[in-house]
């Protein structure tokens, strides 16, 4: 791979009545004059002008609560561009390697700053590391080789051209409620984000150099010590591991069919509830939910602000893999919600995943033993037509597949391995509106 050797920063902020905004505008435009010499800015789509700090600051001045506007400065060693909208400032920051290890203190320190006063998320990591998790057109990626292009994983866009499949990278950056989820070397959290995955899970975030909670309940996470060596296999390690633990990829993809990674967390909302299961080994260490023998459950109301914890050891019941469960029918189910026309295989390779995740379990239960488990897959009606079968059957070599049945709007058939067991269900994903209602006796 072919490295800039420079430093990526992103900033999101809000909540600014209009004076402050100026301000803030204006010290944003004190920073980059610190730390690199401007020799040329523009506003919006507007002509290049050479830098002329009064003309800008007479612009700054101007600015209305209604303004949307980019703001672009680029000097001697840095590229700065802050789009204001409607009293939110969006900054993103391109540094040479050198001017950030120069200047790293009191980088941080405006970043820490900043994000205690309005922010919402903020990250700081090598661009090179951002390049090789977030460019998903094959031809922009010119920093790699072709044979290393040919190694990633890949998909189709909205217009079946195959591009690199950049949710399966550990420090690609997406997106859940306005919310930016990432993985990279250091990482800055608001209050927002603790109304989605409970503030305690940050805190206590294992393997990682540092987690600090620096003013106005901003946490600030780094991963490791050099952001230039983000590519080193331990470094890698680390990120993975985050992302892993925060659960982000089981909060947000958009492949149409996740990540296709064993969960090391789970989510769960009911109304105002939030709930959380993370999966530890005997040393409370974050594992694969299958070899958890730990458990740690979160329940946090946002409404009523009550926040509860339990910790136990134990082992896993049919209720964990299967959490809707039918008395009357001895039915118990678990379901996905799938579009695999993204998919360069059809979906072939996510059926299997959560067939054998569902397939290959381990518990000791009764209800698990009497009870019929099955795991739906809900698809657009398209999908259904197309359902990649043989293949599918092909993969599953090792496992016994009986009672085929086909519908117009579902299939399904039983397996069996060993002593598990489990009915397959593809169905339409209209009948996704009557999934609480009841396990479709068809089943």
């Amino acid at each position: 791979m072919k490295k800039t050797e420079k430093i990526y920063m992103v900033a999101s902020r809000a909540d600014f009545s209009l004076e402050d905004l100026k301000r803030d505008v204006l010290d944003w435009l004190s920073f980059l004059r610190i730390v690199t010499i401007p020799e040329s800015y523009r506003f919006g789509d507007e002509k290049i002008q050479t830098f002329d700090v009064q003309t800008i600051v007479q612009r700054i001045q101007q600015l209305t609560e209604e303004e949307n506007l980019w703001i672009k400065v680029n000097s001697q060693g840095g590229e700065f561009q802050l789009h204001i909208s409607k009293l939110t400032l969006h900054e993103r920051t391109i540094l040479e390697g050198s001017i950030f290890l120069a200047n790293q203190v009191m980088i941080e320190d405006y970043c820490d700053t900043r994000m205690a006063r309005n922010g919402l998320y903020a990250y700081i990591r090598s661009l090179d590391d951002y390049l090789y998790n977030n460019v998903e057109t094959i031809e922009k990626r010119t920093f790699e080789t072709d044979s290393e292009i040919a190694k990633l994983p890949k998909r189709y866009n909205n217009n079946k051209a195959v591009i690199v499949d950049c949710n399966h990278l550990a420090g690609y950056d997406v997106y859940f409620k306005g919310l930016c989820l990432t993985s990279c070397w250091k990482m800055y959290y608001s209050n927002l984000y603790y109304q989605v995955i409970p503030k305690p899970i940050f805190l206590e975030v294992q393997q990682v150099q540092a987690v600090e909670e620096i003013d106005n309940q901003v946490i600030k996470v780094t991963l490791f010590n050099d952001p230039f060596k983000w590519d080193l296999p331990v470094n890698l390690k680390y990120q993975r591991l985050f992302r892993d633990q925060m659960g982000y990829d089981q909060l947000a993809w958009n492949n149409g069919t996740g990540v296709l990674r064993p969960p090391y967390i789970e989510y769960a909302f009911v109304e105002d509830v939030t709930q959380t299961v993370q999966y530890q080994n005997s040393y409370y260490q974050p594992v694969e939910k299958k070899n958890a023998t730990y458990f740690v459950t979160r329940s946090y109301d946002k409404l009523h602000q009550k926040y509860v914890v339990n910790r136990t050891k134990g082992i896993l019941n049919a209720q964990a893999y299967f959490p809707w469960i039918d008395e009357k029918s001895r039915k118990m189910m678990n379901y996905r919600v799938l579009n695999p026309e993204m998919a360069i295989d059809e979906g072939l390779s996510a059926y299997e995943f959560y067939i054998r995740q569902f397939l290959e379990i381990d518990v000791l239960d009764k209800k698990y033993d009497d009870f019929t488990s099955v795991l739906r897959f809900y698809l657009p009606k398209e999908a259904m037509k197309q359902l990649p079968l043989e293949a599918l059957w092909d993969k599953l070599f090792d496992v016994n597949i009986s009672n085929l049945k086909q519908k117009e709007a579902s299939t399904r058939f039983d397996l069996k391995k060993s002593k598990n067991h489990l009915r397959v269900v593809f169905l339409d994903s209209s009948y996704l509106e009557t999934m609480n209602q009841t396990i479709d006796a068809s089943e």
